[in-house]
């Protein structure tokens, strides 16, 4: 069964996070039986969230993981989401996932974009 969790600590990550000017990172990871297949590295902060990096080789599982941090976000009030995001690959997935669109790599409106989700609306 697929799961996405919070992570605890940093181990495993540190050659990803020593990359990324943050002191306090968040991971979540997407687990499937005792495989790890996935995983979002983002911060919190007063402005919003940033997310800095993710890596699933399943467009599904990293949709799962994306949206499992806006909607952590969603649940501490938070409804800004800034994707630093360097590598061109990663974010040309999320422009094809809808996240964001080629030139603006932020979400204004966290609440109003899960609504208003397209994917979301086709599942109903």
């Amino acid at each position: 069964m697929l799961e996405i969790h919070e992570k605890k600590d940093t181990v495993g990550y540190e050659e990803i996070v020593g990359d990324i000017d943050c002191k306090y990172l968040h991971i979540v990871e997407s687990i499937n039986g005792q495989e790890i297949n996935g995983y979002g590295i983002y911060s919190v902060d007063e402005n919003g969230i940033t997310i800095y990096d993710f890596n699933s080789s399943d467009m599904n599982i990293t949709d799962g993981i994306i949206r499992t941090i806006l909607f952590k976000a969603m649940l501490s009030g938070i409804n800004e989401c800034k994707f630093e995001i360097n590598n061109e690959n990663k974010l040309h997935v999320m422009v094809n996932l809808g996240f964001i669109k080629e030139n603006v790599k932020y979400i204004s409106d966290i609440s109003d974009f899960m609504v208003n989700c397209k994917k979301c609306k086709e599942l109903q």
